[in-house]
């Protein structure tokens, strides 16, 4: 009898766990930064900063990861980091945006344009890193790195684009900033 009462509460239990839904333990945490100011947000395994000069905007989350998004000289900044990623963006002038979905993945994307780029449209950076992937873009050196199987950098500065996936890598040059 006690095999027989084992078998049907393991099974109750176990369909119970299939059919009724998951709470939900995501932690969501939003900075927004405008006029100088500075914010850290923690809670839990969720954090973000958002930093600005008085000319810059910031805006950072983090979903269940990191956030980080600094800007200054009039940058327009985002960082998001979700699922245990972190995404983390720094501007001089500028759109830099970083994006880091999935455990260990880091996107870093820095770029400087303090002076803008005359009647041109501004800098915009991206880098998208997955899944313990990682990605970058670093205007001051104009380079772009994707390590990993699933990442994305690109900057419209110098037109450098690569991509990482599990079927390879490929990379562009820098055009001649002149």
């Amino acid at each position: 009898m006690k095999l027989i009462s084992t078998i049907v509460c393991t099974t109750a239990t176990m369909g119970t766990s299939l059919l009724l839904p998951a709470v939900a333990s995501a932690t969501d945490v939003y900075c927004s930064s405008d006029q100088g100011i500075d914010i850290t947000v923690i809670d839990g395994r969720a954090a973000c900063r958002a930093a600005s000069d008085t000319s810059g905007r910031a805006r950072a989350a983090g979903y269940d990861g990191v956030g980080y998004a600094k800007a200054t000289f009039g940058a327009i900044a985002f960082g998001i980091g979700a699922a245990g990623g972190v995404g983390a963006s720094e501007g001089a002038g500028g759109i830099p945006i970083a994006i880091g979905i999935g455990r260990d993945a880091l996107a870093l994307t820095s770029i400087s344009d303090p002076g803008g780029r005359g009647a041109g449209a501004p800098i915009l950076a991206v880098s998208i890193a997955l899944d313990g992937s990682r990605a970058g873009v670093e205007s001051t050196d104009n380079a772009v790195v994707c390590l990993g199987s699933a990442a994305l950098a690109w900057s419209s500065a110098t037109g450098a684009t690569c991509l990482a996936t599990p079927f390879g890598r490929w990379q562009t040059a820098p055009a001649a900033i002149g």
